[in-house]
């Protein structure tokens, strides 16, 4: 009886290998299409991310030309390129920052960065008086506030990052941080008189239409300074994503990685803030889309995808905001206002962070 039944068994044995190895390659096949398919898919979304910008573009530069045409398009060409690089820099720095926190919700301006700008401008006005602009000039002040920004970030920051704090935690100490430097900022600004502090107070709003165009060449090569650096880590930054054990385990060194991709952020975000002024949630709306759009969780799609919605939405925001409400309303107003509430409905959500 037992001889009979194993023989039986070794007899269904091969089978049973057969049918489950078939069973094996046959959802292998299966993944690997679904995999190429939503590949496919996300690259015609680039592309088609890609028309709709270039359609911005050109509405804003080509739209109601009159009076000194050449005048008029240095201008607009100045100002959309402008508008290129704070989408770009806000974009990537946003998506490299929540991936080395491994947290959706925070980003660099939640966690103090234009509190420390708005604190920087303040001391600057403070120590030098309404000319101080004037003596390190608009390029010298940009540099001035770019390394100043580079600086701080990366020295209060990058200690918190490395020894591998809790997110609760680190975003505590963020909004503790952005406290601080809004308590000193507000201590200097009493300090000044009347005329110096209206000269500050235009630093503390993003403004969209006021950009200097001397200040674009500069900007635009820090930016790809800077995304250039992205770009090289894009596959480590997919390890990492799958967090600090994994990450670890197959060969990133997750400290290294968190200093060396903040010090990329500082210079991204110090770069737009120094460039436009402070934008608080700019960057968790576009980041948020193009989580939402694209299925391959991949930092070589994330990347361009968070970038041009970035720039779709500031520029086409700006064609409206110009040409339809006539500067009765600023953009900078409409992007607080929409990702403050994007920001509450996914801090109330059931899922927990």
């Amino acid at each position: 009886m037992n001889l009979s039944r194993s023989s039986r068994s070794s007899v269904h044995t091969p089978k049973r290998d057969r049918e489950q190895r078939r069973a094996a390659r046959n959802s292998a096949e299966r993944a690997s299409e679904f995999q190429q398919r939503n590949l496919r898919r996300d690259i015609w979304l680039i592309v088609i991310l890609a028309v709709l910008v270039a359609a911005a573009i050109a509405m804003y530069v080509a739209y109601g030309v009159v009076g000194n045409i050449e005048y008029v398009m240095q201008r607009r060409l100045a100002s959309v390129s402008a508008l290129a690089i704070v989408a770009i820099a806000i974009g990537v720095s946003t998506t490299l920052f929540q991936t080395i926190t491994a947290n959706r919700l925070l980003t660099p301006s939640i966690m103090g960065f234009d509190a420390l700008y708005v604190l920087l401008q303040t001391i600057l006005v403070w120590a030098t008086g309404m000319t101080g602009a004037a003596m390190f000039g608009v390029v010298g002040q940009f540099w001035l506030e770019v390394g100043a920004m580079v600086g701080f970030s990366v020295l209060l920051y990058g200690w918190l990052l490395s020894a591998n704090t809790r997110v609760h935690k680190l975003l505590l100490i963020g909004v503790v941080f952005g406290m601080l430097f809004r308590g000193v900022s507000t201590f200097f600004q009493r300090l000044l008189d009347p005329d110096a502090f209206a000269v500050l107070q235009n630093t503390f709003f993003a403004s969209f239409t006021d950009i200097d165009k001397e200040l674009v060449p500069v900007a635009a090569a820090l930016t790809f300074a800077g995304v250039c650096l992205a770009w090289f880590d894009r596959k480590r930054l997919d390890v990492m994503s799958l967090g600090v054990p994994i990450a670890t385990n197959l060969g990133i060194n997750p400290r290294f990685m968190r200093v060396r991709i903040l010090a990329t952020v500082a210079l991204l975000v110090s770069v737009s803030t120094a460039l436009v002024g402070p934008v608080t949630f700019f960057g968790l709306i576009v980041v948020h889309l193009a989580y939402r759009m694209i299925r391959v969780s991949r930092h070589a799609f994330l990347l361009p995808a968070a970038s041009l919605i970035g720039m779709f939405a500031l520029i086409f925001g700006q064609v409206l905001v110009e040409r339809v409400f006539k500067l009765d309303i600023t953009l900078s107003i409409i992007i607080e206002f929409l990702g403050g509430l994007l920001f509450l409905v996914l801090v109330l959500r059931r899922k927990p962070l």
